[in-house]
């Protein structure tokens, strides 16, 4: 009996190979409709396949989430010491890393994390006491939102745009780097023409209040086109 028992377990592995090798040779519609029959007659495989419907999407709300009252409670501190500076951008580090290995599962909703960094980041630039560190990972932080908005639909453009105006409101250079991170970013033709339609318009818009900007702003919508 034993014996028994331990050969079909021990066949297992080499059932699975088969039937796998079986199934990749079946073109794409017969497991199509292989899998609409079996899920017709079997209620409990329906069940399974709704419930691996939502469990990305729940994962996906989850994480989301926790990374974003992750970057709240990093841009939040009262005050970065000079003396802390370095531990207080490793850990800038650190989360943008699990925003960037969150995107490879759920790369809109990473996209959608990366933004709102972009947009919370500048809270604490009156609150720490740096030299160019912070400036440093603001470059680093427009880099990799630029690059995995590349591969969401959509999101390059506003995820362009938002770094313009992020670099528009900077009073202290730290998104210094935005303009020519832009020049030098793969944007789809398209997506280049928009954002150096908005910059057009955003030199016009600042023309009065800060022309050195403005000049900055035509040049880059030049470069772009």
């Amino acid at each position: 009996m034993n014996r028994k028992h331990g050969g079909q377990e021990g066949s297992v592995p080499a059932l699975r190979a088969a039937l796998r090798a079986q199934l990749e040779s079946w073109p794409r519609e017969w497991l199509l409709d292989f899998a609409v029959e079996r899920l017709l007659v079997d209620p409990e495989l329906r069940r399974v396949l709704a419930a691996g419907q939502r469990a990305p999407a729940a994962a996906d709300a989850a994480l989301s989430q926790r990374l974003r009252r992750a970057i709240d409670e990093a841009v939040g501190v009262r005050y970065v010491d000079w003396r802390e500076v370095a531990s207080y951008i490793a850990r800038l580090e650190r989360l943008l890393g699990d925003i960037r290995s969150f995107a490879e599962g759920y790369p809109v909703e990473g996209v959608a994390v990366l933004r709102y960094f972009v947009k919370a980041l500048p809270r604490v630039f009156d609150h720490i006491a740096d030299e160019d560190e912070l400036a440093l990972f603001c470059s680093q932080l427009a880099r990799v939102a630029l690059g995995l908005a590349a591969r969401v639909a959509g999101a390059a453009r506003a995820v362009a745009e938002e770094l313009l105006a992020a670099w528009l409101a900077d009073e202290h250079g730290r998104f210094s780097e935005v303009p020519e991170l832009l020049v030098e970013a793969e944007l789809p033709a398209d997506v280049r023409r928009e954002v150096a339609a908005a910059a057009e318009a955003l030199a016009l818009q600042v023309a009065r209040t800060d022309s050195h900007k403005s000049r900055e702003l035509s040049s880059l919508a030049a470069r772009l086109r």
